[in-house]
């Protein structure tokens, strides 16, 4: 015979949950659990059903019956209820707390200064700031057309993780940055590196703000 005590709640023990361990009722928070004595059959008679009573209860379950049983073993003990006294509200769930999402840096507001003009650049996701004679991104800098080692499509900023590049876009006269002439594509940031088209047009790259003001 093998047997399995479970805890039930003395006040109402079919509807609240079971435990196979001494403590409190989940839902009646202040009644301590009533243990109730299972015994499991091992033995099956002849036809292979199992014989004698599956369940024995311990104790008549028709009312509610209070038992004080003391804490086990690293379980707070409570005082007992006063006789009618209402069990205490649960404490209302807190909500979760939302940390904001910190900034990337392809989120801040760049800006090209080109021949005295401000060039917004675009954001990450977006296309490509594309400079040259002919690039639409440059329309409204006066006297670019007449700049003859520009090429119509000289350069181009672009965003990638976070980080912005520039990359020639085989123009006659390449483009530079911190003087060397670079092949494919480099890495720049405000006040980090000098940028410059041909020999002569140089770049200052800035941020701006909401308004499109340098800061």
């Amino acid at each position: 015979m093998a047997s399995l005590t479970r805890y039930r709640c003395p006040v109402t023990p079919d509807d609240c949950p079971t435990s196979e361990s001494r403590g409190f009722c989940a839902v009646h928070e202040w009644d301590r659990l009533v243990p109730e004595r299972v015994l499991i059959s091992e033995e099956l008679n002849g036809s292979g059903e199992p014989g004698g009573s599956d369940v024995t209860p311990e104790g008549d379950r028709s009312g509610p019956v209070t038992v004080h049983e003391p804490a086990a073993e690293g379980e707070v003990e409570r005082p007992p209820r006063p006789p009618g006294t209402p069990p205490p509200r649960p404490e209302p769930t807190r909500p979760p707390i939302v940390r904001p999402t910190p900034v990337r840096s392809s989120t801040v507001r760049l800006a090209l200064v080109l021949a005295g003009v401000l060039v917004p650049l675009r954001g990450e996701g977006e296309a490509p700031t594309r400079l040259g004679r002919d690039a639409p991104d440059c329309a409204h800098v006066t006297g670019l057309d007449l700049l003859d080692q520009i090429s119509r499509e000289h350069a181009e900023f672009f965003w990638e993780s976070g980080r912005l590049y520039v990359r020639d876009t085989c123009s006659s006269n390449g483009t530079f940055v911190d003087g060397e002439r670079i092949e494919g594509h480099a890495r720049v940031w405000p006040g980090s590196h000098e940028v410059r088209l041909a020999q002569d047009v140089d770049l200052v790259i800035v941020e701006i703000d909401e308004f499109g003001a340098p800061l």
